[in-house]
């Protein structure tokens, strides 16, 4: 079997290609600005690629030809960037590749892979959250992210053989700290080792997120273009939510470490949602699929992972 998969060098990516190979898949591994230097990418056919760009996506999908395509390729980051780059990258291109696997491998099996973001605020009465939701997006990422579902839906009406994933927030080692619980982890591992006081930053200390850990996440995703109903939406989650607070305790509890926690505005986005709980009824009725991996053996992998990462790093003199 062959499968693209674009935005390969990202976090998620990674772990998706590494998953694939082990599988015995031909991957084509698609990135953007810097070329990933794991070894593991030489054992794929790695190609540069901008999905803004038309052509080069149908040249690419020509000439690979592949069986399978997950498409993670996009802006990842919530805020910071101007409205019209989000709907320009998650949006049109994803659009480019839809039209590329039209015209150049309509038997393809894609996964696109929106977010739970797309759902925006759900009164906590109404969660978990079921893939029948109305989508109300509250920012311009997870708008990008809900008109390129849409668009998913029309192409699968039209022949294609689209599943739409909406994965919930998720983490593992590797993940970098412009995400909650790898910072966090960060800080912890931080002050284990001796380097910094014993105070633990975060935004929204009661903010609850569904997270589930990325190498279950993978799992799902090939599961989906397995088993999944082309033009259907399914949730990838846990099924559990934790607050900020909780996984800053669970951490230090994990470090050994006691830790004060405090509130940063500076890091409190300002349309923050919350809770965000997922039902995971509809993906394992359909495909089996349940996380292996539970949360705390998560975040220890993360905490160590950053302490192995931190003692690499000489600590700054005074």
């Amino acid at each position: 079997m062959r499968a693209l998969v674009t935005g390969a060098a990202g976090f998620v990516g990674h772990y998706l290609v590494k998953f694939l190979l082990e599988k015995g898949y031909t991957v084509c591994a698609t990135y953007h600005r810097q070329k990933p230097q794991d070894p593991l990418f030489q054992k794929t056919d790695i190609k540069r690629v901008d999905i803004t760009d038309k052509e080069a996506l149908r040249s690419l999908i020509y000439e690979f030809v592949p069986d399978e395509i997950y498409h993670l390729a996009g802006l990842a980051v919530t805020i910071g960037e101007k409205p019209a780059e989000y709907y320009r990258v998650n949006f049109y291109g994803t659009l480019n590749l839809f039209e590329a696997v039209r015209e150049a491998a309509p038997q393809a099996r894609v996964l696109y892979v929106g977010s739970a973001a797309a759902y925006g605020p759900v009164p906590p009465e109404k969660q978990p959250i079921r893939e029948e939701m109305p989508l109300m997006p509250i920012n311009h990422y997870a708008a990008s992210k809900a008109a390129a579902e849409m668009a998913a839906c029309a192409y699968a009406a039209q022949g294609l053989h689209i599943v739409r994933a909406r994965p919930f927030n998720h983490t593992g080692p590797g993940q970098t700290t412009d995400y909650v619980c790898s910072r966090l982890a960060k800080q912890v591992a931080e002050v284990a080792l001796g380097r910094t006081e014993p105070v633990i930053t975060a935004g929204n200390l009661d903010a609850a997120r569904d997270f589930t850990d990325v190498r279950d996440v993978v799992r799902a995703y090939w599961l989906l273009l397995q088993k999944g109903r082309p033009g259907e939406a399914y949730n990838v989650c846990s099924g559990r939510a934790y607050t900020v607070r909780e996984i800053a305790t669970l951490l230090a509890e994990v470090a050994g470490v006691k830790v004060e926690l405090c509130s940063d505005p500076g890091l409190q986005r300002k349309t923050d949602i919350s809770i965000l709980l997922g039902s995971i009824a509809k993906v394992y009725r359909e495909t089996g699929w349940t996380p292996d991996i539970p949360f705390h053996q998560t975040l220890t992998d993360v905490l160590l992972w950053w302490q192995e990462t931190l003692v690499q790093v000489k600590k700054p003199s005074n």
